[in-house]
């Protein structure tokens, strides 16, 4: 490790990162802090390039976080069953899914229901 500009600029080195991250993220003092004050916490000590990164992905892969996160999303509506129609092209649905990762240049599904 180097010290430079108040910081300690931490090397390409997986393991000492993840130990940092494990530190500042899980002690049972601090608790299981989001991303911004956990990236704030490093930054007054140490620094290396894609922090904000792996803060990120350390954050979302921690198993405690992701139980206990709030949920802001409004809960999903009751679903009801459709009239049944008297005959064909009474009732057209369409449902468009996308993007998704492209297959033979096609990134989307259509479906069309009589």
């Amino acid at each position: 490790m180097v010290y430079m500009e108040g910081r300690i600029y931490v090397p390409n080195n997986k393991d000492l990162k993840e130990e940092i991250l494990r530190e500042h993220h899980n002690p049972a003092d601090v608790g299981h802090l989001g991303q911004h004050r956990i990236q704030e916490l490093i930054k007054r000590t140490y620094w290396w390039p894609g922090l904000k990164e792996d803060v990120k992905k350390y954050v979302q892969g921690c198993t405690k976080c992701q139980q206990n996160k709030v949920q802001h999303q409004r809960k999903a509506g009751e679903l009801h069953l459709l009239e049944i129609p008297e005959g064909p092209w009474q009732d057209i649905s369409i449902d468009m899914i996308g993007p998704l990762p492209k297959s033979n240049g096609m990134d989307a599904i259509v479906v069309i229901v009589d």
